[in-house]
């Protein structure tokens, strides 16, 4: 089996991975935005909101997919390989995000607060259109690496059989028994995609430190 044979089939995963991470992405942000702002002083949800970020820290990203994918067709509620790797990277992913929100909170002067209550703005006008866009462009920076973090954590959905680039990898081994070759096709599909992500978003880094300074 040839080479670009190997290439080809098992790149053919890229877009698998990208969908994978890119679900948990979002699942992530969105979630980690609401755990966030519940755990905020005052929030009724707060030691709700603790709880299940340090339960989602604590249990492995591979048991969570197992629970996510498994755990839940035993109970009737079947879901397919791709989304369930999307949720269950998302739920690990929402417990670092709510901490990168909650920084981004801090870094809200506290004068701010009081002159939008000088506007008349609710608590939660407050947030929505005061603290939670600054947060959340304090947060971009962490919010892209992670994005790169969550392409890498992608493989353990080959352990559900999604036929991202591991799966497919691990099958085009199988049948070709070229272990070698096959690693470094998975290493250098991952080369090719992490390092320019990484290099653009430190180039970002840069440009927004400049800007607040």
């Amino acid at each position: 089996m040839s080479s670009g044979y190997i290439l080809k089939y098992v790149l053919e995963g890229a877009p698998i991975t990208l969908e994978i991470a890119a679900g948990a992405w979002v699942l992530g942000t969105v979630l980690g935005l609401v755990l966030a702002l519940a755990r905020q002083p005052g929030g009724v949800l707060g030691f709700g909101a603790a709880s299940v970020i340090t339960i989602l820290r604590c249990v492995p990203p591979l048991v969570l997919l197992y629970v996510v994918f498994f755990g839940l067709a035993a109970e009737g509620i079947t879901i397919p390989a791709v989304p369930a790797a999307a949720t269950a990277l998302g739920l690990v992913e929402a417990s670092f995000t709510a901490e990168y929100f909650r920084a981004g909170f801090l870094t809200v002067q506290s004068g701010q607060f009081d002159a939008a209550r000088s506007l008349g703005l609710s608590r939660s006008s407050t947030f929505r259109l005061v603290v939670v866009p600054q947060a959340f462009i304090f947060a971009i920076p962490p919010l892209l690496n992670s994005f790169v973090a969550l392409l890498k954590l992608a493989t353990l959905a080959s352990a559900v059989g999604a036929p991202e680039v591991l799966y497919r990898g691990q099958l085009v081994y199988e049948q070709s028994g070229q272990i070698t070759t096959v690693v470094i096709v998975i290493i250098l599909i991952y080369l090719l995609v992490t390092i320019p992500l990484t290099r653009a978003i430190s180039v970002l880094e840069r440009k927004m430190q400049r800007s607040m300074r």
